[in-house]
């Protein structure tokens, strides 16, 4: 009878070596997925850059709407005349917003989040009001929409997955023409903050 040829034994350095792998695996699976043990799955890498991407903010189509500075109704929000000012400066200022993530899980509480209007020299922060007419220095949410045909958003502050909220900043002060000025949205789950810069037009018209 022939021994056992060495392919056909275990050893116990293969044993620790087959250990060693199943043990890399798992801590592979954990640090991309989370535990896969528990059905707390929300640790991960792959599920922190899912969640970070869904709670992105992105403008609906770019556009960034300014108005002249003469009080009335602004995208279908009235806004408190203020002070008689320049006719050519910008008063309220609209841009529309959506998530990153699609369709992916994931919501930003704009209720919560910091927005602030920035121009040379003056940084300024606004509050969410939701009474009528809208005083200076604050933002409100003007219309909800979505982007899917038939579904319609929540009457809500929060931005969840295919919704668009089209937002209307009304800074303390006008913007005179040609001033650059910008957007930022800060919101309250510390990532990149939603940043968008505009000029204001050589003329405004009425």
């Amino acid at each position: 009878m022939n021994p056992p040829h060495r392919e056909d034994a275990v050893t116990g350095a293969d044993l620790v070596i087959g250990v060693i792998a199943v043990i890399g695996i798992v801590i592979l699976i954990h640090f991309l997925l989370g535990s896969p043990l528990t059905t707390d799955h929300d640790k991960g890498i792959i599920p922190k850059f899912v969640e970070a991407s869904a709670d992105a903010l992105i403008t609906d189509g770019g556009d960034v709407y300014g108005f002249a500075d003469n009080g009335g109704p602004y995208e279908g929000v009235t806004v408190a005349e203020g002070p008689p000012t320049h006719p050519d400066m910008m008063g309220a200022v609209s841009l529309s917003l959506r998530l990153m993530g699609g369709e992916m899980g994931g919501g930003v509480d704009m209720e919560t989040a910091d927005v602030r209007i920035s121009a040379p020299e003056h940084v300024e922060a606004l509050r969410y009001s939701g009474n009528m007419p809208l005083e200076r220095p604050n933002w409100t949410v003007a219309s909800r929409s979505h982007v899917n045909p038939g579904e319609q958003a929540d009457n809500d502050l929060i931005i969840e997955p295919g919704e668009i909220f089209t937002i209307l900043l009304y800074p303390a002060e006008g913007l005179s023409p040609e001033t650059v000025f910008s957007i930022e949205i800060q919101t309250g789950k510390g990532g990149m903050p939603f940043i968008i810069t505009r000029r204001v037009p050589g003329a405004s018209e009425p």
